[in-house]
């Protein structure tokens, strides 16, 4: 008898199409233009974005009726300031009732306490807060109870390290997987943020293979070295370095479309990335990824571009 072999399951976000942080970039894109290229492109779902069905039973209609599922939702926390847990816990598990409505299974959070990812005047990768020994161990024991009440509903908590944030750093990622339950939380790991946050590509791939059995889920992307270098360099904030296009999607000169734009093609390495993920079974969400403006990258073009890398990996 054969066995079938674990198999990922593909997912694109819109925020090649629109962002929620940033609601004017490709606030004129209708949802439904989205889910259709989404199917259209070969990927089984995304996340809501800011301007879907906030009325669940047409949410689920447009899903049904394009054989799409939700891959995830987008949780900021903010268990640093020490203020009113039971709050900022019902609020986590309103999240997990949306899961459970639309049968998604994964909530990826980032700690959003005086983050500056949204503020689109400063810095984002100096302004941002860093944490202290008691707001690690707020955020850390916090994320364990949260994590627990995901994991009783059959849901996995996913943390994702994110620029402007006090979790961006290598360092930092592994100081939170460190002090927090394997069994309550894992890694959303995100390739672009990490290397904008000063992840090297050889950082990338070991945070990789020592964590690959906590990364439950993943964004995939790429970084335009050009423009992150440059966002350093003049302490862009995080609505710059997006306008300027910092994010595209994972793909290289063999699987990207002869039409594709050259400047699709970003400075890491994903092979190592997928090699690594192979190598172990994963078989939860792979999620594309890529924050752009669609003035600047066709979404179309992007998505598929993204789809023909991952079949190239994959061989689906």
């Amino acid at each position: 008898m054969s066995t079938q072999s674990p198999r990922m399951s593909i997912g694109i976000q819109p925020t090649g199409w629109t962002n929620d942080d940033f609601p004017e970039i490709g606030n004129d894109t209708p949802y439904q233009v989205i889910l259709d290229q989404t199917i259209q492109t070969g990927y089984e779902g995304g996340s809501t974005g800011h301007n879907y069905p906030t009325h669940l039973p047409s949410l689920l209609y447009s899903l049904h009726r394009r054989d799409l599922q939700i891959v995830s939702t987008w949780f900021g926390t903010t268990f640093t300031t020490g203020l009113d847990f039971e709050a900022a816990l019902t609020a986590f598990q309103q999240q997990l009732d949306f899961l459970q409505s639309v049968n998604a299974k994964d909530v990826v959070v980032a700690e959003l306490a005086n983050a500056v990812n949204q503020v689109r005047s400063v810095p984002v990768l100096t302004a941002r807060p860093e944490l202290n020994t008691a707001q690690w161990y707020l955020l850390t024991t916090s994320l364990d109870t949260a994590g627990k009440l995901a994991k009783d509903r059959g849901m996995q908590l996913s943390y994702h390290p994110h620029v402007g944030t006090g979790v961006m750093k290598v360092d930092e990622t592994e100081r939170l997987l460190g002090s927090t339950n394997p069994d309550y939380v894992g890694l959303c790991l995100d390739t672009a943020h990490l290397c904008y946050g000063g992840a090297s590509q050889a950082d990338l791939v070991s945070l990789t293979k020592k964590y690959v059995r906590r990364i439950t889920h993943v964004h995939l992307k790429n970084v335009r070295k050009s423009v992150r270098e440059r966002a350093v360099k003049e302490q862009y904030s995080f609505y710059q370095a997006i306008q300027e296009g910092i994010f595209t999607v994972p793909a290289d000169a063999a699987s990207a479309p002869k039409d594709a734009p050259k400047d699709l093609i970003g400075e890491l390495d994903l092979d190592p990335i997928m090699e690594t993920l192979l190598s172990v079974g994963y078989d939860r969400w792979l999620v594309v990824e890529a924050e752009q403006n669609p003035l600047h990258a066709d979404p179309l073009i992007c998505a598929q571009t993204a789809r023909a890398y991952i079949k190239s990996r994959l061989g689906y």
